[in-house]
């Protein structure tokens, strides 16, 4: 987080806002609900002020034994409480109102930025800025709405309030005499005047104060979200941590994690203790200051006409002061809400780079008419700009079956990503065929929390397919005693053994019927005799679909018709050549570079 002026912090906040205020469906309505609440808080203003008044006559009705007067003030009191009690709960429920309704929109659209177009995953290749973005869509949009809301509309009634207040206190002094020393000191407003410059070096000191909380709080929010992912982590592995025995390592690396947040948090302590003590001497000092101003005055020179009028002023005054100090009284929670739009922003700005990213990417992926994939150049490059692997002239038609072999870390794995379209760096032209059902199987597959049914559908809904499809796909995969448990609900990528999800994963392949399978060492948790199994079945069932297999086993070899290799230039990138297999084993093709 860089420190930002305060135009560049307006700008975010405008950035972030903007759009649901300017061109959602749902802003005339929150619109309208703002007027309302602008009505209400306009109304509140003028009972607070009637409440000043109040008061005077309260106290004079005392000091002067005024009875008839006591007597109207208590029904006026009753009114001012009847009017006060209604605002502020209606203002409420409308602030509340408009809020859900604010947040709904922007989490469905942040929600979408990050889902669409493998964005999610994209965003994870152009650096680090969004670290968290489950906890800048979870947690920061609620924030930056209720911050927002806060501070607009108290900002909105503060200016009520100063407008208001400052024309009582110009009225006022007017008529009362500022007496120091025995000579009168004011004149035409001093009573503002006064009120501006001590705001003015309060809000000074303030600042200067806390100014590094924005910083520790934007660190704690970090530190914090670093150590419950670092937990969810744990939870979501902890077989293969109690497999190895992990525990000792896991809690000291937690702890360290840990450490950072409560390192942090006594930097903020501290900071905090020093920011609450200069808070705490300034609030005694606007307490004693009216007095000091006016108890010459109206002790010595009975410049004041009673206790009432006293305490309207010193009201009136203090509320000035006050609404002068705005910055200063929300100094500590603006500290959060700049920490929230930074983070906001940098979501927004990664977002913007990626799809940048995506669209001037030089990988062109076109739709051809043939049933074939065509691969006519493509230079496939890491993150950071690195070739990393090269295919020239390859096509692989409709029904072939083609096995990927080569060294881990040849960048195989990248070419399946370019070829479903997630990876936007290199350069090249891919022809894919149009309207064909594709699938692409990982080595780990993924299943959602729900029902099995739902797991071996995804991404579907389990109603697309009957219940006896489910059932045949379960059994020609060698799951047949799963059948039982398709409305079962569960966590099954933590149930079920890694061979048992991609048996589930194949499963949700024979259910799809692809024209195109890309199995990423989809099968490399089996044993060898049920991977066999597996392929034998495939052939079988999917005879005319393609499919494309990274595998590094030799037993593979006799499913597939056709071998790509990644080989090892001398420049350090790979280069796919081809080895054909025919059937006639005595006939052999010499390895080729691919044309």
């Amino acid at each position: 987080m860089k420190k930002q002026h305060f135009r560049e912090v307006l700008k975010r906040i405008w950035k972030i806002a903007m759009p649901y205020w300017a061109y959602s469906k749902e802003r005339w309505g929150s619109l309208i609900l703002l007027a309302v609440n602008i009505f209400v808080m306009v109304f509140q203003t003028r009972v607070g002020v009637r409440s000043t008044i109040w008061n005077r006559d309260w106290l004079n009705a005392f000091q002067t034994y005024d009875a008839q007067m006591w007597k109207q003030q208590i029904v006026v009191f009753l009114l001012i409480g009847a009017a006060n009690t209604f605002t502020s709960q209606l203002n409420s429920y409308i602030q509340s109102w408009i809020q859900i309704r604010w947040r709904r929109w922007m989490t469905a659209r942040y929600v979408n930025y990050w889902l669409e177009g493998s964005t999610h995953y994209r965003m994870q290749l152009t650096g680090n800025e969004t670290d968290n973005p489950d906890q800048r869509i979870a947690e920061d949009i609620g924030q930056f709405i209720s911050y927002t809301w806060l501070y607009s509309f108290s900002f909105v009634q503060n200016i009520i309030n100063l407008v208001t207040y400052a024309m009582m206190l110009y009225d006022l002094s007017l008529t009362i005499p500022l007496m120091l020393g025995g000579k009168d000191w004011s004149f035409p407003g001093y009573f503002l005047v006064i009120s501006v410059i001590w705001a003015a070096v309060e809000t000074l000191i303030t600042h200067l104060v806390g100014k590094p909380l924005a910083r520790l709080q934007y660190d704690q929010q970090m530190y914090a979200a670093n150590y419950r992912f670092a937990l969810v982590r744990v939870r979501e592995c902890s077989e293969q941590i109690a497999l190895l025995r992990g525990e000792d390592v896991e809690h000291g690396r937690l702890m360290k994690i840990f450490g950072d947040v409560v390192v942090n948090q006594f930097r903020l302590m501290g900071r905090n203790l020093f920011y609450g003590a200069v808070q705490g001497i300034m609030g005694y000092v606007d307490a004693m200051g009216y007095t000091f101003l006016l108890g010459p005055s109206y002790f010595y020179y009975g410049a004041i006409s009673g206790y009432g009028v006293f305490q309207q002023i010193a009201t009136a005054f203090l509320q000035v002061v006050t609404c002068l100090k705005w910055f200063v009284t929300n100094y500590s929670t603006l500290a959060i809400f700049v920490a929230v739009i930074d983070r906001l922003y940098a979501f927004n700005n990664n977002y913007n780079r990626t799809i940048d990213i995506v669209e001037n990417s030089k990988i062109k992926l076109e739709e051809g008419d043939e049933d074939q994939i065509v691969i006519k150049h493509l230079d496939v490059e890491l993150p950071t700009g690195k070739l990393q692997i090269s295919a020239n002239d390859v096509t692989i038609k409709h029904g072939e079956k083609v096995l990927i072999k080569g060294r881990t870390g040849a960048g195989k794995t990248t070419v399946f990503r370019v070829l479903s379209g997630i990876w936007p760096f290199g350069e090249g032209e891919v022809v894919l065929p149009k309207g064909k059902k594709v699938i692409v199987l990982p080595q780990k597959p993924y299943f959602p929390i729900g029902t099995l049914a739902d797991a071996i559908t995804y991404p579907e809904p389990a109603g697309t397919y009957s219940r006896e499809e489910m059932v045949k796909a379960l059994q020609l995969v060698g799951m047949a005693d799963y059948a039982a448990r398709l409305d079962e609900e569960g966590h099954w990528n933590m149930m079920c053994s890694g061979g048992e999800q991609q048996r589930l994963a194949i499963a949700r392949a024979l259910l799809f019927k692809p024209d195109y399978m890309f199995f990423d060492e989809a099968t490399a948790s089996m044993d060898e005799p049920s991977e066999m199994e597996l392929y034998t079945m495939l052939n079988e069932e999917m005879a005319d679909a393609t499919i494309i297999s990274i595998g590094h086993r030799s037993s593979l070899a006799q499913f597939h018709n056709r071998t790509l290799f990644a080989e090892k230039e001398p420049d350090g990138h790979y280069l796919f050549r081809e080895n054909y297999h025919p059937e006639d084993e005595d006939e052999e093709e010499p390895t080729q570079p691919v044309r």
